[in-house]
């Protein structure tokens, strides 16, 4: 077999270069808490939040409300489009 057909025959199947870790998400078991870290070298911002469902927020009324497992889920999926949006000009 020449070089050019083992190549040509193990390039269509070869598995994709494993990325480097971009960050870490960070959940506890009941959903209670969250917080995302940057590994990307040179972050400006490395860490986001931590953001916990009792943490005060305020509510549609202007009055401090628990932000509840819902706020921490929505944290849980946006934080990484968000982060690399912001810091390094990114989606990905």
């Amino acid at each position: 077999m020449t070089a050019t057909a083992a190549q040509a025959r193990a390039t269509p199947g070869r598995a994709a270069a494993p990325e480097p870790f971009e960050g870490a998400l960070f959940v506890d078991l009941d959903g209670q808490r969250a917080r995302y870290e940057c590994l990307r070298p040179g972050c400006p911002h490395r860490l986001e939040g931590p953001v916990c469902a009792s943490d005060r927020v305020k509510g549609e009324d202007g009055k401090p409300v628990p932000r509840g497992p819902g706020g921490v889920a929505a944290f849980v999926d946006g934080i990484k489009s968000y982060h690399l949006s912001k810091y390094h000009r990114s989606p990905r």
